[in-house]
């Protein structure tokens, strides 16, 4: 609907004996859809890439405009931080509870229907109304469509907010550091499961997360006590230098981060990004570790597929054979 292309994510793969072990993971994605925008009012450029990120908008909206109102020097009131606060938390509940109804019976849909729709208006608005307490009802169920998780491993190599730094630095210096991250010595993941300290690679391990972690947003929206540390943990931004700033929020697929540059007119002079995918997608990043001596059960291609849905991607995965994509 947009008229852009957000890509995809092409993955190859060799069996031996059953188990993956060779594979290869291609990235067809912009750079930056941010960056299509530039020379417009920061408002108009908000509501872009709010629009043309089908997934996560709203963190796409709510990183543009705190990186630019710290780069302009503008403060939030009130109202409007909680605002945001509101609408972050209601999109983690429907990104999170769209990806686990596809775990409920048919039974189940009528109740997560009006949970998603619910969750969606507030995400829009930013006002919670009565209707976000059939949230509540979904989540209910939700614990009988999950599988029973493993001992508890150790913790991933997680992305926060003690990382910002040195990625903006590295963002600022090289435009081309959004299309392959990387921190020295580190293999980086992002995402609800890391966030809880398991890895995506641990069967069930996300949707557990996905689940705690909307409970927890709902909290937000009703007003439960002790949430407002939580949205301090989901969002942070500073100014690096004259007019420039950078935020970094806690999607529901992981930490994504902006940079901008902000003219003194208040338009948007440069913009670049790196996504959660770009994270957990990297050629030798966590789902190419997963993937190395994976054996898939069944039939490869859907096996992998699932396995790569764990970690969340906000574009298209393509699983292909070795040498299928190019025959």
């Amino acid at each position: 609907m947009s008229g852009l292309d957000a890509g995809r994510i092409t993955v190859e793969f060799s069996l031996t004996d059953g188990v993956v072990t060779e594979a290869s993971i291609r990235s067809a994605r912009p750079l930056s859809l941010a960056s299509r925008f530039t020379d417009r009012p920061i408002e108009q450029a908000v509501e872009a890439v709010g629009l043309v990120n089908a997934v996560c908008g709203v963190s796409h909206s709510a990183a543009l405009t705190f990186a630019a109102a710290v780069a302009g020097h503008r403060t939030f009131g009130a109202e409007e931080a909680e605002r945001w606060r509101m609408r972050l938390a209601a999109e983690r509940i429907a990104e999170h509870l769209r990806e686990l109804v596809r775990l409920a019976p048919v039974t189940a849909f009528p109740i997560v229907r009006d949970a998603l729709e619910a969750a969606r208006k507030t995400a829009r608005t930013g006002i919670a109304g009565d209707d976000i307490r059939s949230i509540g009802s979904a989540f209910g169920l939700v614990p009988d469509w999950l599988p029973v998780l493993p001992h508890h491993p150790s913790p991933p190599d997680a992305l926060t907010a003690d990382d910002d730094a040195a990625i903006m630095a590295a963002l600022e210096a090289d435009i081309d550091f959004s299309a392959t991250p990387s921190l020295p010595g580190r293999r980086p993941e992002t995402g609800p499961a890391a966030r809880l300290g398991w890895s995506a690679a641990i069967p069930g391990a996300t949707d557990a997360a996905r689940l705690v972690e909307a409970e927890e947003a709902l909290g937000v929206l009703l007003g439960s006590a002790g949430n407002e540390r939580g949205f301090g943990d989901w969002l942070t931004a500073n100014r690096t230098q004259y007019n420039t700033g950078y935020a970094s929020v806690e999607s529901p697929r992981g930490r994504l981060y902006y940079w901008t540059v902000v003219q003194g007119d208040g338009r948007l002079r440069d913009a670049r990004v790196v996504a959660p995918t770009e994270w957990n997608f990297h050629p030798d990043g966590p789902f190419a570790r997963a993937l190395f001596g994976f054996r898939p059960g069944g039939d490869a291609i859907a096996a992998i597929a699932r396995l790569a849905a764990q970690f969340s991607p906000c574009v298209a995965v393509d699983v292909v054979p070795k040498g299928a994509a190019d025959a």
